[in-house]
């Protein structure tokens, strides 16, 4: 045990109750604001503040809508980038890649994001993080730039493997990764 003011913690990104619905809603399928309060054991207003925030900051949006009872509730989940930052904040990438599969089922680049930055390590997550919320957007080049500088020092030869791996399924973004490299190597 350390010491309390010892302890090593980790910087929240966001407030404890709108992490909690980050990434709530990264392991689940779209819901309406009463289900997400429900899912999260929270406090209806507290939440519906956190949510809205949320949904200012362009991090959730509409997905689709439900009936109950005769009237539409709409459905809410991750926008693109909440998914991303979904991922810096510990949601397991393995539902995470599911839940875009179904949801955003022609975002390739999103899909391949999902997939490579657990591989590449925290590191990934926090410059890409900043990225996101500098640009409000994360392109292929800028995972394709931290690969590259990683590779000097910081990843095993098992995560080079692994992004390989996840290349080899997204031709599209392997074309533009090796391009990238190559750009990279003729400057140095």
């Amino acid at each position: 045990m350390h010491h309390i003011s010892k302890q090593k913690t980790k910087t929240n990104k966001f407030p404890r109750l709108q992490e909690r619905i980050i990434l709530y809603l990264a392991q689940s399928r779209p819901q309406t604001i009463n289900e997400i309060v429900k899912g999260i054991k929270g406090q209806y207003k507290s939440s519906w503040l956190a949510f809205n925030a949320l949904k200012k900051k362009g991090l959730i949006e509409t997905i689709s809508s439900k009936d109950y009872h005769g009237r539409q509730y709409p459905c809410f989940w991750l926008s693109e980038l909440g998914t991303f930052l979904a991922i810096s904040e510990g949601a397991k990438s393995e539902a995470l890649l599911n839940a875009t599969l179904e949801i955003y089922p022609n975002s390739k680049n999103l899909h391949f994001l999902v997939e490579a930055v657990p591989v590449l390590g925290e590191y990934a997550r926090e410059v890409l993080y900043l990225v996101a919320m500098t640009r409000g957007a994360i392109e292929q080049t800028d995972l394709t730039s931290i690969f590259a500088a990683q590779t000097i020092n910081k990843l095993s030869p098992r995560q080079v493997k692994e992004f390989v791996a996840i290349l080899k399924r997204y031709p599209e973004q392997r074309q533009q990764t090796l391009k990238s490299l190559r750009e990279l190597s003729d400057l140095i």
